[in-house]
């Protein structure tokens, strides 16, 4: 093809051949010491997999999949966050909160204008196959939830323009605690408020109100606040509780794990090891929370009660408050992943 005045190279080839094939540990040296990118502890890239930026800051125990690609003027990821199987993700600039997880074959890429810029909330999901295009701003807040295939993009053109057709080019942003089933098509210009829901197969052109459900080609709203969500009661919210431990032990049960009931509190043995499930219910507290403890409250933790289980090295998990500790067991990192199948993501410290 013929050589143009910009260089528009998909595939960073060159820095694939140099540094996508090193060895995880490796290639963090070579980041950190020959391209000045700020690389926080356990971070792991797989096989492949490349962060190619001017400016680059990577939190702690972030993952980079098989073959996946990150590439942007400005990158900037939180901790615990990770980057897919062979997506690509590519920006002028990308900003990735905490817990953020891009799954397998996800494309974030199009024509690149300088105010290009994808923000991905702390929290958020965007599962597979989902492709986005970020030529102008596309902003997705905290706890999210985008299903696979769907499509987000902020341009939309192909005819000509001098012919009368339609050209547009305009953001796309996605609130708080939104979910996006699978195959649900964001046009160029959307706003979908906080807490809001959209139906599978959806087309979204226009402004979705918050605290809305709505569903269509065009998606048009069917319910909203106070109809939708619906409230909850404490009992009813306990309930929810008692139904996720109950399928929590029984996944855990069919990977040879034994659950031993001691009130409300619960032990998980595996190999050896006892792993102590402290459930605190109402604002009368248990007594005698020691080192290696996951305590799970149901009623909101007072930051005196954190310092207390930072000095007798417990762990938490606070749904009420939808907060956690920053570290954790091994118990406390399955039942964390466990709550966010039923929507109950947490904050860390």
């Amino acid at each position: 093809m013929p050589r143009t005045l910009i260089r528009h190279d998909r595939i960073p080839l060159r820095h694939l051949l140099l540094f996508g094939l090193l060895p995880s540990p490796i290639k963090k040296w070579a980041y950190r010491f020959l391209l000045g990118y700020r690389i926080g502890d356990r971070v792991r890239f797989a096989l492949g997999a490349v962060v190619v930026g001017k400016q680059v800051s990577i939190g702690d125990d972030c993952e980079f999949g098989l073959l996946s690609i990150t590439t942007g003027r400005s990158i900037e990821i939180g901790r615990h966050s990770s980057i897919g199987m062979m997506s690509y993700v590519s920006c002028r600039r990308i900003r990735i909160g905490d817990d953020a997880r891009i799954r397998e074959q996800v494309s974030v890429a199009g024509p690149e204008l300088p105010e290009s810029s994808f923000e991905l909330g702390s929290r958020t999901v965007i599962l597979q196959r989902t492709s986005i295009n970020p030529t102008k701003p596309v902003t997705i807040g905290d706890d999210s939830g985008i299903g696979g295939h769907c499509l987000i993009f902020t341009h939309g053109a192909w005819l000509n323009a001098l012919h009368g057709y339609p050209v547009t080019y305009k953001s796309v942003t996605i609130g708080r605690s939104v979910w996006l089933p699978w195959r649900v098509f964001v046009m160029p210009g959307a706003e979908i408020g906080d807490g809001s829901v959209i139906g599978a197969n959806s087309l979204v052109n226009g402004t979705i109100p918050p605290m809305s459900l709505a569903a269509g080609s065009p998606a048009k709203v069917l319910r909203t606040a106070p109809d939708f969500p619906r409230a909850m009661t404490d009992e009813r919210r306990r309930r929810i509780v008692d139904d996720i431990l109950g399928e929590f032990e029984r996944m855990v049960a069919d990977h040879g794990i034994d659950v031993v009931h001691e009130g409300p509190d619960r032990t998980f043995r595996r190999d050896g090891s006892n792993f102590r499930l402290r459930r605190v219910l109402s604002e009368d507290r248990p007594g005698g929370i020691e080192n290696g403890d996951t305590v799970l409250s149901e009623v909101a933790l007072t930051e005196q009660e954190k310092q207390s289980y930072r000095r007798s090295g417990a762990y938490w998990l606070d749904v009420d408050a939808g907060t956690r500790s920053e570290g954790g067991s091994a118990l406390t990192e399955e039942l964390a992943l466990f709550l966010g199948r039923y929507g109950i993501r947490l904050a860390r410290e």
